[in-house]
């Protein structure tokens, strides 16, 4: 016997259909679609329409925790204290690291008194461990800013606490049952669910302390906020975060920004460019992240380990430099599909073997398998 499908409707209320009209003109179908979607805030509507009307929540609302962020990072800047940002090696610890790379060096000179870590993913996986730490502090690091990363890693920041280095988290990743000892941590975690900034990725989060520090200090950035967005929507897309609230917001502005990566008045990555050049995407909708930017900026950690080199492919102005970078991620996305291909087919191999009426779990190991890619197998796989 064929299912038949019962389409659950709800009519929109006479007021609602008015409003809408109001704001949309006379749509016969865009009140009843934004009402069956859960859209039913007339106030708020403008904004979700709009990206021009929507009122994005400042980065004051992070409360203390951000006010104590802004004064370690001036204090740092008063005494030319050298200042290391501590990323992640997927495109949202990239892109957050981007963020903070170029947001910061409006305020401390890169290099020389601002530089950044990424880890190893095969020899370092996430977060901050103790050798890096080791290392920051013999070159000098006073301050660290993690992004994307860190809350929980309590061991470590107690180790760079005994080595005279203070830690400002940004992060929006799983809080540790208590505030860890460090000078700041902004992680919208601790906002309700239905707060508008819940949801922010890592990228997100490092781009509200970059806006609490230009409010701070406005007269010493020579570059506008606004430059940062492109960063911020692959970020925020290419993490599968929910879009609601400031995350839709900056996801759309971002998308704007990115759009003008194509056109060469007003292209001010030519990395991001050329990515966009090799995925043949414009830049101007979701996918073109998801399934263009997003892989190929995964892909350089899931094949080399080492994704430093992605921060430079964002951020730097050197056409030649960044078209090389660029070739580099697509050779390592092309090498991601292939291993990705070739692991499917064993694993689907070693399935055929097992007997999964009598397990809820399946195990399957073998050495030869490249670590960058299992997570991706297994997921297809489940």
């Amino acid at each position: 016997m064929k299912e038949k499908w019962h389409l659950a409707t709800s009519a929109a209320p006479s007021e609602f259909v008015q409003g809408v009209q109001q704001i949309t003109g006379n749509s016969k179908y865009c009140a009843q679609l934004l009402w069956q979607r859960g859209i039913r805030d007339l106030e708020q509507l403008p904004g979700f329409l709009d990206s021009a009307l929507y009122q994005p929540t400042n980065a004051s609302v992070f409360g203390a925790e951000m006010e104590w962020a802004i004064a370690r990072l001036k204090q740092a800047r008063d005494r030319a204290e050298k200042v290391t940002i501590w990323g992640d090696f997927d495109a949202d610890g990239i892109t957050s690291t981007s963020v903070l790379w170029d947001g910061l060096g409006q305020f401390f000179p890169q290099h020389l008194l601002l530089d950044y870590y990424i880890p190893n993913r095969q020899t370092e996986s996430h977060g901050l461990n103790c050798p890096g730490i080791t290392k920051l502090a013999q070159a000098g690091t006073k301050l660290i800013v993690t992004c994307d990363t860190g809350s929980t890693n309590l061991e470590e920041i107690a180790y760079a606490r005994s080595l005279g280095i203070d830690i400002i988290i940004t992060d929006h990743h799983t809080l540790p049952d208590h505030r860890p000892e460090v000078t700041a941590i902004i992680n919208p975690r601790y906002f309700e669910q239905s707060h508008p900034l819940y949801n922010l990725s890592g990228v997100a989060v490092a781009y509200k302390l970059v806006e609490g520090l230009y409010e701070a200090l406005p007269d010493l950035p020579t570059q506008p906020i606004e430059n940062l967005l492109d960063l911020v929507a692959i970020g925020l897309i290419a993490d599968l975060v929910e879009l609601k609230g400031d995350c839709r917001y900056l996801a759309q502005v971002g998308i704007k920004q990115l759009r003008k990566q194509v056109n060469p008045e007003t292209i001010t990555r030519p990395g991001v460019a050329k990515l966009l050049d090799l995925c043949k995407r414009n830049g101007d909708r979701p996918t073109d992240i998801s399934f263009g930017l997003g892989p190929r900026i995964n892909a350089v950690s899931r094949i080399h380990g080492d994704a430093s080199f992605c921060v430079e492919l964002l951020t730097s102005k050197d056409l030649q430099r960044c078209n090389y970078l660029a070739e580099e991620a697509e050779l390592a996305n092309a090498r991601r599909k292939s291993l990705q291909k070739d692991t499917i087919k064993q694993v689907t191999k070693k399935l055929e073997q097992l007997d999964l009426s009598t397990t809820s779990v399946i195990v399957l190991e073998d050495p030869q398998w490249q670590g960058g890619v299992l997570g991706l197998v297994a997921g297809q796989i489940a």
